[in-house]
C-alpha cells in the first residue's frame, strides 16, 4: 500500500488541497527557478532568473543544481554541493566536501512515477464550497471556517485510514479514499460504509454533482452528467481534477484531456460544445504535468513550469490576458508546479513556495482585485494548493493549512485551527 499511502493529500489537486506540485515524468520537465515571481499587468510571470538553463532543467555552475520533474542524479568530487529538487526522484553523491539535499515548494513525486499530485493532504476538485484535508493521523476533516470538522461514517464512528479526501458540490458532501484503495462518499457526518469504488483507487476528485476516481488504469465516475468509465487508448491517468460539470485528467504520456461542459471554450478545442469523451486542447506548449480547471476556465502546468489557460477571462481570472479557446493564453512562462481554479479565480504555486492569484475582485477565492497574478501576502513556503468556488487554501511546508477568501473572509490567509495534514511520505 505504499503508493496509496504516498498520496495522502490535497486531496485539492488540487484539484486537489489537491495541487501538490508534481512536475513531469521520467522525461524530465524543464526546471523552475527558486526565486519568487512577481506579477505583471497583462504579461506572463517568470519564475526563474539568473543562471537557470531551461533546456536542461538545471542551474548552470558547480555549486547548485535544481530540477523540476524527472529523475536527477548529482555527483561531485570535492567541494560543497547543494542539490534541490521540486518533484521527481533525486540521487546525490559526493566525494569530499559537504552535501546538502533539500526539497522546496511542491516537492512531491512526479506523476510519471505513479505518485499522486494530490499528495499534500488537501481537497481535490474546484466545484465545491467547503475545503477538506487529510490529517496526520489518517482522518478526514472539512472546514467552512477556520475550525475543522471530522468526517464520520453513517454509524457515527470517525472515518480512519484515509489516504485522500475530496469535497463534492455546494453542500456538505465529500468522498474519501482509504488506504485500502476503496472510495466512500456521503455527507460529512454520514459517509456511507458501502464503497462506490471497492478497491484499486489511487486518487479521487469531486465536482458539483459528480465525482471520479483513478482506479485500475482508468477513471471511474459517478453522479450527473459524466460517463461512468473513461479510458485513454493505452495511456494511464495520473491525475484527475473535476470541476463544476466535468473533469480533466493528465496521463502518463503527458497529455491533457477534459470532458463535460465546455463553457467559454475551456477545453481548448476552439468551440464551446460539451464533450462526452476525453478531448485534448488543439494547441499545447509541451508535456502536461498538472491540470487545474475552474468553472468556465481551465489552466494546466506544462514542462518547464509554463501555465497555459483556456476559457473565459471576463472576471480577469486569466490575468486580464483575454478569453481564448485556441490557442489559449500563457499565464506563467516558467517556474510553476501547480495551478488551481475556482469559480472566478486562478491561483498558481511557484517552485519558490510562493502563491500568486488572479481575479477581477468578484471572487472571494482570490481575495484580490488586481486583474493580474499577484502574490498572496504571507505565503512563502507552500507545497500544495486547493481551490473551490470562493476560496483557496495552501498546505505549508510545516504541514499546516492556511486559507483565504470565503474561509478567512478576505485576502489575508488564516490558519485552520489545530490542523496538521498528512505528508506524502
Amino acid at each position: 500500500m505504499s503508493s496509496i499511502r504516498s498520496l495522502a493529500f490535497f486531496g485539492f489537486l488540487a484539484s486537489g488541497l489537491v495541487a501538490c506540485g508534481p512536475a513531469g515524468g521520467d522525461d524530465g520537465a524543464g526546471g523552475a527557478g527558486g526565486s519568487a515571481a512577481s506579477g505583471g499587468s497583462g504579461s506572463p510571470v517568470s519564475g526563474s532568473t539568473g543562471t537557470y538553463a531551461a533546456s536542461t532543467g538545471t542551474y548552470v555552475g558547480n555549486t547548485t543544481s535544481s530540477t523540476t520533474g524527472g529523475d536527477t542524479a548529482s555527483s561531485t568530487t570535492g567541494g560543497d554541493t547543494t542539490s534541490s529538487t521540486t518533484g521527481g526522484d533525486t540521487t546525490s553523491s559526493t566525494t569530499g566536501g559537504d552535501t546538502t539535499s533539500s526539497t522546496t515548494g511542491g516537492g512531491d513525486p512526479d506523476p510519471g512515477t505513479g505518485e499522486s499530485p494530490a499528495c499534500a493532504g488537501l481537497n481535490n476538485g474546484s466545484g465545491t464550497t467547503i475545503p477538506c484535508a487529510t490529517t496526520a493521523d489518517g482522518k478526514a476533516v472539512c472546514f467552512g471556517s477556520t475550525t475543522a470538522t471530522t468526517l464520520k461514517y453513517d454509524d457515527g464512528t470517525d472515518v480512519t485510514g484515509v489516504a485522500q479526501v475530496s469535497a463534492k458540490g455546494f453542500t456538505e458532501e465529500a468522498c474519501v479514499l482509504l488506504e485500502t484503495g476503496a472510495v466512500h462518499c456521503g455527507r460529512h457526518a454520514q459517509i456511507s460504509r458501502t464503497p462506490v469504488v471497492a478497491s484499486g483507487a489511487t486518487m479521487v476528485s469531486g465536482g458539483l454533482n459528480h465525482a471520479c476516481a483513478i482506479a485500475s488504469g482508468a477513471i471511474k465516475c459517478w453522479g450527473d452528467g459524466v460517463p461512468a468509465d473513461v479510458t485513454f487508448s493505452g495511456e494511464a491517468p495520473v491525475q484527475v481534477a473535476c470541476y463544476y460539470h466535468g473533469c480533466c485528467a493528465v496521463t502518463d504520456a503527458g497529455k491533457l484531456y477534459c470532458w463535460g461542459e465546455n463553457n467559454g471554450g475551456m477545453h481548448g478545442t476552439g468551440d464551446t460544445a460539451a464533450h462526452t469523451t476525453p478531448t485534448s486542447p488543439r494547441t499545447v506548449p509541451g508535456r502536461a504535468i498538472y491540470a487545474g480547471p475552474g468553472q468556465d476556465h481551465m489552466c494546466a502546468v506544462f514542462e518547464g513550469g509554463k501555465v497555459q489557460c483556456w476559457g473565459q477571462d471576463w472576471n480577469k481570472q486569466l490575468g486580464g490576458l483575454g478569453a481564448s479557446s485556441d490557442p489559449g493564453v500563457t499565464l506563467v512562462d516558467a517556474g510553476a508546479t501547480a495551478v488551481v481554479g475556482g469559480q472566478f479565480h486562478v491561483c498558481v504555486l511557484l517552485s519558490s513556495g510562493q502563491v500568486q492569484c488572479s481575479s477581477g475582485g468578484q471572487s472571494e477565492g482570490a481575495g484580490l482585485d488586481m486583474g493580474r497574478l499577484t502574490p498572496v501576502a504571507g505565503i512563502s513556503n507552500a507545497v500544495a494548493l486547493s481551490a473551490g468556488k470562493h476560496y483557496t487554501c495552501a498546505r505549508l511546508a510545516d504541514a499546516s493549512v492556511r486559507c483565504w477568501g470565503a474561509i478567512s473572509h478576505g485576502a489575508t490567509p488564516a490558519a485552520i485551527s489545530g490542523l496538521t495534514t498528512r505528508d506524502c511520505h
